[in-house]
């Protein structure tokens, strides 16, 4: 599977994140609906599960999808993991782990994407209150990204430069 980098993919993330509305192309979208079949996204797991506002996710993921050509270098799995983002305040975080026995280079902007598809696959509404449960999207190339709550242990507020 071509993981592809989703800067024009709509999302109140992306826009927030950008400052601005942003609609894919007619190509794009047709792209963008092909390769969501090949992503698994499970809520609740790992465990144990938690749930935070979904606005915390706001920043970490905002952050992420707005790093166009940067990339995170993940040395050999299987299950080897790293933030690649979180907000210093919320407590979120997103994690990639890398299962395969090479080493690989992802790009921020793809770890954003499956960061997404994980927000909006889990979130619910609770008490007039939109809540993100932790959960986890898989790639078919062989790397995952997991939504949590990373509480004070945040050391990726920031994309370090290339």
């Amino acid at each position: 599977m071509k993981v592809f980098s989703v800067v024009a993919f709509a999302s109140p993330i992306m826009a927030a994140a950008l400052g601005r509305a942003v609609t894919p192309t007619a190509d794009q979208a047709n792209n963008t609906f092909a390769e969501l079949d090949d992503i698994q996204v499970l809520c609740g797991v790992p465990t144990p599960s938690n749930e935070l506002p979904a606005e915390s996710y706001a920043y970490p993921i905002g952050m992420l999808l707005s790093a166009a050509g940067q990339s995170l270098h993940m040395d050999a799995g299987p299950a080897n993991c790293k933030q690649a983002a979180c907000g210093t305040k919320s407590g979120a975080g997103v994690i990639v782990c890398n299962d395969e026995k090479n080493s690989v280079d992802l790009l921020y902007s793809d770890i954003g994407f499956f960061a997404q598809q994980v927000y909006n696959k889990c979130k619910h509404r609770r008490d007039d209150i939109d809540y993100v449960q932790k959960g986890q999207a898989f790639c078919p190339d062989g790397w995952n990204v997991i939504l949590t709550d990373v509480g004070t242990d945040c050391h990726a507020s920031t994309i370090p430069p290339n």
